[in-house]
Order: C-alpha cells, then sequence, then structure tokens
C-alpha cells in the first residue's frame, strides 16, 4: 500500500536506459470505481496534452523512483478517455470533507491510501472529523464502494462511520482487571519461558551429538565464523589430526590462522577455541522464532482495533496508517510483509495478550514451530554433510596448489610423489587422488609465510606464461 502524497514529486526511471525523465504531478483517480487510474506527469497546454503514466506501465514503485520499461510507458491523455475525462472534471481531492449521506463530519481530506499493485483506494487519510485522534487530529476513513465528490464535499455512505469504530468488545471482554492481567500475563509469560527453555536445553544436549562442523555451519555461516576469529585471542591450543599446532592458547587469530584452517576444513575448531558458540546462536533462532510464531497465532487479535502509529515494510510501503481499524486486508498484508509483531504492537497488544485468548492449544503450536527450526538445521547440516565433502576438497586443493609439502609423499609402491619442500601441482595432486594419498598431501601443505629468498621461493623453470 502506498500514499498518494508520497508519489508526487516522485522520479520515473526508464528500465532500458536508466534515463530520469519524468516527475509524478498528481494522481488520476476514478471516483465511481474509487481506483487510482494512473499518474499525471505533464498538465499539457493550449497546444499540447497532457501526458500521464498508466498505473498497468509501472514495472515498480520504489522508496525513492517509479520504474517504466521505457520512455513509451508514459503517453498522451488523449489515447486514455477515463483518464482524459477525469482530468477535465478537475476534481481537487485534498482539502476536500468527506461527510456521511446521514450528515456525521468525518473530516478534511489529507491523503488516500492505495494498493500499488490494483490500484484499489484502501482509504483516507482525514484531519479532524468525529473520529480524529486526540493526539494527532487525525484519523482513517476505509474507502466505501463509490466515492460522490461534490464542490465542497465528498459523500460516502452511513456505514463508512460504522467501519471507523474500533470493534474490540470480544477482547475486551476476555481482559480482567489490570492487576488480574498483570499477574495472569506473569504466570502465561513464565509457562512460555520455561517451556522453551526446557525445550531449548534438549536440543542443545542433542547438538553435542550431531555431526560437529555440518551442525556449526548449519547455524553459523562459515564466512560468518571467519569474520568472528579474526582478531581474537584463542582460548585453548588447536591442532590437527596429525598433532601439529595451528594456533597457541591466547595466540591472536590472524589472516595466516583463518587461511590454514580453511584448508584443513578446521574452522569450526577455530571459531570454537575462540569464543564462539552455536548453542547461543541456535538459542537466538529458536527464541525469534518463537517470538514470530506467537505473534503470527495471535495476529488475528488485532482485527477491529485502531493502529496508533505509521507501520512500513523495509521497502517503504506501508502495512497499516495510524488511525485505520484492523481489518482483515491489513493482517493479511502484516503477514505478506512479516510485519505481524509490529501490527500487534501498533494496536496496543502484546504477543502474550494476543495468545491469551486466541488458543489453549498455544503451547504446542509454539513447541511445534520451534521445533520445525530445530528439524531445519539438522536438515541444512544434513545435506552440508552429504554434500559438501566435494566442496571442502575442492577448496583444499586451491589452497595448496603452488605451496610446497612438508613432508614425502610416496604411492602405494613407495615411489615418490613429491619430496620435502617442493611445490604441489596439478599433476600432484592427480597422481595422488589414483594413489590413494590425496588427504596425506593436502595434510602436509606448508601454510607459513615462509621467510625464503625469492630465488627460493622460484619453481625450477620459468612458467610458460611468463614474460622473457
Amino acid at each position: 500500500m502506498r500514499n498518494g502524497k508520497g508519489m508526487i514529486g516522485k522520479p520515473i526511471v526508464a528500465y532500458d536506459s536508466g534515463e530520469e525523465f519524468r516527475t509524478i504531478v498528481d494522481l488520476i483517480f476514478d471516483q465511481e470505481s474509487n481506483q487510482l487510474l494512473g499518474f499525471l506527469v505533464d498538465e499539457g497546454g493550449w497546444f499540447s496534452s497532457a501526458l500521464v503514466l498508466p498505473l498497468t506501465n509501472i514495472q515498480a514503485i520504489g522508496a525513492d523512483a517509479v520504474i517504466v520499461a521505457s520512455r513509451d510507458a508514459i503517453d498522451s491523455a488523449q489515447e486514455f478517455p477515463a483518464m482524459q475525462s477525469i482530468l477535465e472534471r478537475d476534481n481537487i481531492l485534498k482539502g476536500t470533507r468527506i461527510m456521511t449521506l446521514d450528515g456525521r463530519d468525518l473530516g478534511t481530506m489529507v491523503d488516500l491510501y492505495f494498493d500499488d499493485t490494483s490500484g484499489a483506494i484502501e482509504g483516507y487519510e482525514v484531519s479532524g472529523g468525529i473520529f480524529a485522534d486526540a493526539y494527532s487530529g487525525r484519523s482513517f476513513v476505509p474507502a466505501p464502494d463509490t466515492l460522490k465528490i461534490g464542490e465542497d464535499i465528498a459523500f460516502v455512505p452511513s456505514e463508512t462511520a460504522d467501519l471507523m469504530q474500533e470493534q474490540v468488545g470480544g477482547i475486551r471482554g476476555a481482559m480482567q482487571t489490570a492487576s488480574g492481567k498483570v499477574q495472569e500475563m506473569a504466570q502465561f509469560t513464565g509457562k512460555k519461558a520455561q517451556e522453551a527453555a526446557q525445550f531449548t536445553g534438549e536440543k542443545f544436549q542433542e547438538a553435542t551429538t550431531f555431526a560437529g562442523t555440518s551442525f556449526t555451519n548449519a547455524v553459523v555461516d562459515p564466512e560468518e565464523q571467519e569474520t568472528f576469529v579474526l582478531g581474537k585471542a584463542a582460548q585453548k591450543a588447536v591442532e590437527t589430526t596429525d598433532g601439529i599446532t595451528l594456533i597457541q592458547e591466547g595466540q591472536v587469530v590472524n589472516s595466516s590462522h583463518i587461511l590454514a584452517a580453511r584448508n584443513l576444513n578446521m574452522i569450526n575448531e577455530l571459531y570454537h577455541a575462540t569464543g564462539g558458540r552455536v548453542t547461543e546462536r541456535l538459542g537466538e533462532r529458536l527464541s525469534g522464532a518463537v517470538t514470530g510464531l506467537g505473534a503470527n497465532i495471535g495476529i488475528e487479535q488485532a482485527q477491529g482495533r485502531r493502529v496508533n502509529r505509521m507501520i512500513f515494510t523495509p521497502e517503504g510501503s506501508v502495512v497499516a496508517v495510524e488511525g485505520q481499524i484492523v481489518t482483515p486486508r491489513v493482517i493479511e498484508r502484516a503477514k505478506t510483509h512479516h510485519q505481524e509483531q509490529a501490527l500487534l504492537e501498533a494496536v496496543g497488544l502484546t504477543t502474550g495478550d494476543a495468545l491469551r485468548v486466541t488458543s489453549s492449544n498455544v503451547g504446542q503450536h509454539v513447541k511445534d514451530g520451534a521445533k520445525g527450526i530445530w528439524e531445519q538445521v539438522k536438515e541444512t547440516a544434513s545435506n552440508l554433510q552429504e554434500h559438501g565433502t566435494q566442496a571442502i576438497e575442492d577448496r583444499r586443493i586451491k589452497g595448496a596448489l603452488g605451496r610446497p609439502v612438508t613432508r614425502v609423499i610416496l604411492d602405494r609402491n613407495d615411489e615418490v610423489i613429491l619430496n620435502v619442500g617442493e611445490l604441489i601441482t596439478h599433476q600432484a595432486i592427480a597422481i595422488s587422488r589414483d594413489a590413494d594419498v590425496l588427504e596425506v598431501l593436502l595434510d602436509s601443505v606448508y601454510t607459513e609465510t615462509p621467510d625464503l629468498s625469492l630465488d627460493d621461493l622460484r619453481a625450477p623453470e620459468s612458467g610458460k606464461a611468463a614474460l622473457n
């Protein structure tokens, strides 16, 4: 949902050329169908027709610009009879008073809100009127099927005023006195916290028996692990399976340690050695899931309540308007954009309030949802374990190529593939793989920064791509 006032002055950008070539001047609104048809971009003059942008020609409405396919998206208003007729009537919405057919003043129109896909008008922001908020002086008039705009007054059906009244009898009837409510909420919150703690504890115990590296990578991305460890001191020493020390206790992790750990597939060990706690991260995910699930389950209790502040999506689209009464459409929009928690807070409800009057099976819903998150983590870890072996090996090979080996690499016939200090080549990789000693080779890569001269580091012959 977008507001009309926010559209005026917004630049229009052609996708094919990237050119910003027009700006929106005004909205073209059909009062008979309560529909936004498009936008005026040039009012025209004595010798030129007005130019318009039909809503159907818009690819996207962003926070900073309107995107169209090309300059051809804009055309003369004469090509669109419905819009031309509206422009000739010259109805002005802003400043028009809205009144019901039985004479109730709903306020003076300040802005309108429309669905940015269909163009359907969802309602009008008004100033003053019988439902004006005591603090802001504004309220929200839901759009009727038709709006009859006169010279000074726009008339709406009498039922519109009924839709503007907060319908919260059901939930208010379920609420008790303030002291009783606080006590009951404390019990409710405590019970849910206890259930969450018990469930999380069970999962942490299960985590300790699950495949270590894959589990860690499923919860914390390896790149995030590398970012975490850089510059931190190791709380314990980390050794390879061959007993070679990767990092000493108290030593600060640098890029060389990370490179070596990456080649040895030991970022997981380095992460834990520097204080990384996968169980805490899993707990955060489970806790967030419980909160989100609670909001999703209880969101229906927002229906009929008045929104006390604007709610936006991260992209800048409007979910709900201050003063608006929550309808099923608003709830669906909040779910689509994952703004359930924000909507509950905007109508003065906590997740606990909503859950308490929603269902006696809330605890089971929350626990089932948390279990679902846990199963996702396990499935991701299993997939990483099953399908990640080749990717890990490829990364280790790339890190090993061009580096010397720290021991003699022998094939099954005890013939030397590489001697100590010789460089790992693609041929050495292939021979080692055929001889089933590739793992030995990759575990023998020299990863320290050598204190050698340039001549010592050179291969015995010039490269075929080297300049003569």
